[in-house]
């Protein structure tokens, strides 16, 4: 027989085999499903990058070329960018002047807009309203193009002061529109997270749950196809031969997964899709741009799980014909590394420049991770014969059993611990990022619990003029202060308003300034106060007068702060388009506390809550086929006791030891490694230890749920346990 008919011969026999093994239906649809995974979570890789690359890309045909950096090119448009929020998102407005009919205007607008007029995303007139668009930024001339935003899903206002507002000496003159280099100055892409950091949390939270459901689906059922293996290479058989066997047996489930990983990834190509828990829309283009790296994602997923197969079966030649049990030298590196892995992780901060810290940490961290489940396979087996030895003298034949077994086969019990401990890792993960992105804009955030749109600051302070135009301009409910911050020396706050203001913060009507005290003033006052550091025991004064008349000062800065009749809340919309018509172009209303970080937490945090969820569904999985294929090996182990010890409790019993005691011992470890390990983001924002309680409690409860599922699977076996010729 040729080596070709042979090797298609023995991939018949091993795809005949499939469902005929050890547990061949669970390992069937278990590679089935990882090689499905796995496609998803290679495409995504590829799709986050060309996603990346492309917003970057559009952002750069966009960007203004500004004519301090080209000075040999003629100024024909005046371009300014200012920062706005909408729904806690941030996002571009750009007021823009053309100087000269000839200039083309930026991408996805149709036309320049006449003065006084607004062209808004699709996106941003959706979240926030058609009229809450015109009165901030003027008449609405139109929706930008989706060729002119970074993403489908992207806020932005290209606005053009009318002639009564418009300022030239704030503004920058450009020559057109396209950059070459860098990641552009405008785009949502800057107001949130870089490549880098988000790679960095989908490998923690995607890749490497995915890596390990197709390790554990890959030696699912592994000790009868092992014994065959030796058998093989008992008969002569080529490492080229039994390879050939063993992927005759993967080959269907693996196809079947990467067919429907591809089908899984086909409405990308066509629409955009909005991903849950974000604001964020997936460009179909993007994805398109892909294509030629997807398709291989396609082939190359389904070949490196039919190889990883492969190599995870016995490689040693077998020197006799004798059943004997499978022996493979282990591995050593990772032993060596985790140390190594541990320390870096927890020094990172230290160590590393802060541009990296985040990507080296989640690199270190995944180290840790990867390198822990041969830690515990090693504790795994220096506590196997302890254990053996202990009943031995006590005479348990529980105990002795549990202690043979995972002496004799640790990796059974390794498979179940490694889920559950990475599963602990991703969650102890979950709870400081939480933590620290919440502990970062928690002060704004119980600010505006506090006080809702009650009292707004206002800026710039403009002249005389246009600050009168702004404050006549206000409803009759709201008041207006001026107020001039000096932050040289101890500091001082001096508020002006007129008196129907200043009563209705319970202060006193009076020309000469007089002090008030930070502690006893009315508190939406004190909570203003608070925010320009007037908490630190800067001296505060007030006085009556006039709020268009606040002289300016070297070295303080100057705003108005906007107050409602009755603590009553002001119409924000209403006041920005007031500004913006009155006070300045660039004018901004805005909250007490904000500081322009809150959207970038909130996205943050929405992609935290998708990407975990992810992970953790997958080790959930991971957990439940290897505690299925290991159940049902555990039972079949001690079915022949059956003959020889009626009832029920020896099989408890030996669950309790192998499956209990390993089970709780590393959940208490993995919390406590994880809680250590997340020491570099603590440090930043302090989390709540008492949060593990409920996290071990949890973990406990899942080491008894496996203990009383393994117990009950060796006891259903048993019962129905025939002898055969094994």
């Amino acid at each position: 027989m040729t080596a070709g008919r042979l090797a298609t011969q023995l991939w018949k026999i091993g795809a005949s085999t499939a469902h005929r093994a050890e547990a061949g239906r669970i390992r069937f649809w278990a590679l089935a499903l990882a090689t499905a995974l796995l496609t998803l979570a290679g495409g995504g890789l590829v799709v986050t990058d060309a996603s990346f690359d492309g917003r970057t890309q559009r952002t750069l045909e966009r960007s203004p070329r500004l004519t301090a950096a080209y000075p040999e090119e003629p100024v024909r448009a005046l371009w300014r960018w200012d920062p706005a929020e909408a729904d806690g998102l941030a996002y571009d407005v750009i007021h823009l002047e053309p100087l000269t009919d000839r200039l083309t205007p930026p991408p996805g607008l149709p036309r320049w807009p006449l003065p006084g007029e607004a062209f808004a995303s699709r996106a941003l007139l959706d979240a926030s309203g058609e009229e809450a668009v015109v009165a901030q930024y003027g008449r609405l001339a139109g929706v930008i193009d989706p060729a002119g935003l970074e993403a489908p899903g992207e806020f932005l206002v290209y606005a053009r002061p009318s002639a009564a507002i418009l300022d030239r000496s704030v503004m920058q003159g450009i020559s057109g529109f396209g950059e070459t280099t860098g990641t552009g100055v405008l785009g949502e892409h800057l107001h949130y997270f870089g490549k880098g950091e988000f790679l960095a949390a989908y490998a923690g939270f995607v890749l490497l749950p995915v890596a390990l459901l197709v390790a554990i689906a890959v030696r699912t059922g592994a000790a009868a196809r092992d014994r065959r293996t030796v058998l093989l290479a008992a008969l002569g058989s080529s490492w080229f031969a039994r390879a050939c066997c063993t992927a005759g047996e993967a080959a269907r489930p693996v196809a079947l997964g990467a067919a429907a990983g591809a089908v899984a990834t086909l409405p990308a190509l066509v629409v955009d899709i909005p991903l849950p828990s974000t604001a964020f829309i997936l460009a179909a283009r993007d994805v398109r741009a892909a294509a030629p790296l997807m398709a291989g994602v396609m082939v190359s997923v389904p070949a490196a799980v039919l190889l990883m197969a492969v190599l995870a079966q016995p490689r040693r030649r077998a020197r006799a014909t004798r059943p004997t049990a499978v022996r493979t030298r282990k591995a050593t590196w990772s032993l060596w590394l985790f140390p190594v892995a541990l320390l870096f992780t927890v020094r990172v901060v230290d160590l590393a420049h802060p541009d990296m810290v985040v990507v080296l940490y989640a690199t270190g961290y995944l180290l840790v991770l990867v390198t822990l489940p041969s830690i515990i396979g090693a504790c795994v087996g220096l506590l196997g014969p302890r254990l053996a030895a202990l009943g031995y003298r006590r005479g348990a034949a529980s105990l002795l059993l549990a202690g043979r077994r995972m002496a004799a086969a640790p990796h059974t019990v390794t498979r179940l611990v490694a889920a559950l401990v990475i599963a602990i890792g991703i969650a102890v993960q979950i709870q400081v990022w939480t933590a620290s992105l919440t502990a970062a804009g928690q002060g704004a955030l119980d600010s505006r619990e506090r006080l809702g749109t009650s009292v707004l600051r206002v800026a710039p302070y403009a002249e005389h003029a246009r600050v009168r135009a702004f404050h006549d301009a206000l409803p009759a409910e709201v008041h207006a202060l001026a107020v001039r911050v000096h932050a040289e020396g101890r500091g001082q706050v001096e508020l002006v308003g007129d008196c129907p203001a200043l009563r209705e913060l319970h202060i006193a009507c009076n020309a000469r300034p007089q002090p008030i005290s930070f502690a006893t003033s009315e508190p939406r006052l004190r909570e203003y106060l608070g925010g320009v550091g007037a908490a630190a025991g800067m001296e505060v004064v007030v006085r009556s007068g006039d709020v268009a008349h606040l002289p300016g000062a070297a070295g303080a800065g100057r705003e108005l702060v906007l107050f409602g009749t009755g603590s009553q809340q002001l119409p924000l919309t209403t006041l920005n388009g007031i500004a913006h018509r009155h006070l300045a172009m660039t004018a901004t209303v805005d909250y007490v506390l904000n500081g322009g970080g809150l959207g970038k937490l909130t996205t943050a945090a929405g992609w935290l809550r998708l990407l975990s969820t992810a992970g953790i569904t997958i080790v959930c999985l991971s957990a439940g086929i290897g505690a299925i294929s290991d159940f049902l090996r555990f039972g079949r182990e001690l079915a022949p006791l059956s003959v020889i010890t009626p009832g029920r409790r020896l099989y408890g019993a030996v669950a309790g030891w192998s499956l209990l005691l390993p089970t709780a011992l590393a959940s208490l470890a993995g919390v406590s490694l994880a809680w250590w390990l997340a020491a570099p983001v603590r440090s930043v924002a302090p989390s709540d230890p008492l949060g593990l309680v409920t996290l071990t409690s949890g973990a406990l409860l899942c080491a008894l749920a496996l203990t009383v599922w393994g117990a009950a699977t060796a006891l259903r076996v048993a019962t129905g346990w025939r002898p055969v010729g094994d």
